[in-house]
């Protein structure tokens, strides 16, 4: 019993056609949520599937917008994978400003090039802060929006505060958030939903108050006020 010689013999595929992803600069509005599929889209000549996208967001600033996926924020200046089924729970939350974008596919055999484009919103306006100093009587307990106002020029809606007690002597007052006490000398977060059950709790002496407000893109300046007694 023996072996018959080797035959040699080869299986050929078309080359592939690496995808091609289109896009062009898009304008948006402040913390606009818009899907990653209105942003760009691909062609593959082999009419390959699409299996995987990469995406990638060049702008660092804290301000600028970032991607989502499937809820989740994404950082910048990094290579983030979203599978085909991903795709549709992809999106991309403007900021302000210009934000630099990539994108790439890949058909199963091999990643078509990087695309370049941008999302650009208005430049953030940041909120301002009114307030004026508040005379209480002693242990006087009085609604934080009774205390201080916040406009915003972009009409952006307020989406969170940050309360500061300087005055850490006991016999002064305290910020207080659904009746909870809150301390002195730290940033104290407060959202949107809870500054209606916020209050300042005064005490015997004068304290040292500040206020700053956040549109959910941008922090206005800290405002100092004094609560007197």
């Amino acid at each position: 019993m023996t072996w018959s010689n080797w035959k040699e013999f080869h299986v050929n595929a078309p080359i592939d056609n690496l995808p091609i992803v289109t896009a062009a600069d898009y304008s948006a509005s402040h913390g606009q949520d818009i899907a990653a599929s209105t942003l760009f889209s691909i062609t593959d000549a082999d009419a390959d599937t699409i299996t995987n996208y990469q995406v990638w967001d060049s702008t660092a600033d804290a301000s600028s917008g970032h991607w989502v996926v499937g809820g989740v924020a994404q950082g910048t200046n990094a290579a983030i994978n979203v599978t085909a089924a991903q795709l549709s729970s992809t999106s991309f939350q403007s900021g302000s400003g210009s934000d630099d974008l990539w994108v790439r596919a890949y058909d199963g055999f091999a990643w078509g090039a990087w695309k370049e484009f941008h999302v650009t919103a208005p430049v953030d306006i940041a909120p301002s802060v009114t307030a004026s100093d508040f005379h209480a009587t002693a242990n006087q307990s009085v609604a934080a929006l009774s205390l201080f106002s916040v406009t915003d020029a972009d009409g952006d809606s307020i989406a969170q505060y940050q309360l500061w007690d300087s005055t850490p002597s006991a016999s002064s007052g305290h910020w207080s958030i659904g009746g909870n006490t809150q301390p002195t000398g730290t940033a104290i977060n407060v959202s949107a939903g809870q500054i209606a059950s916020t209050t300042f709790q005064g005490g015997t002496v004068p304290d040292d108050l500040w206020v700053r407000a956040s549109d959910g893109i941008s922090w206005s300046a800290w405002h100092e006020f004094h609560f007197i007694v």
